[in-house]
């Protein structure tokens, strides 16, 4: 039950940095465009940055909910894990009581 929890951690903790990387490579990519004169290059480039920051906001949104994902999913196994060692421990007393009033 617990194949894949791995997984979606490590999701949650790369996903910012994809982001962040996307970011950069956004901004970098946005100060290519400028050519001649400033004032009409002002609005492209401005354009562009804001625009760069929509990786961010995707990565952070993918690692917000694989996070909340993980601690969901962590807290529910261990909430089963926790129901099935009073289970199991309820079955065993309920077999073991015939076999002592049985002596």
């Amino acid at each position: 039950m617990k194949r894949g929890l791995n997984s979606l951690a490590t999701i949650a903790s790369i996903a910012p940095f994809v982001g962040a990387f996307g970011t950069v490579f956004c901004i970098v990519d946005s100060f290519l465009v400028f050519v001649g004169d400033i004032a009409g290059a002002r609005p492209i480039v401005t354009g562009l940055l804001s625009q760069a920051c929509v990786p961010t906001a995707l990565g952070l949104l993918a690692g917000v909910t694989a996070l909340f994902s993980y601690k969901y999913l962590t807290g529910r196994l261990q909430d089963f894990d926790h129901e099935m060692e009073i289970t199991s421990a309820e079955l065993i007393s309920c077999l073991a009581r015939p076999a002592i009033s049985a002596r």
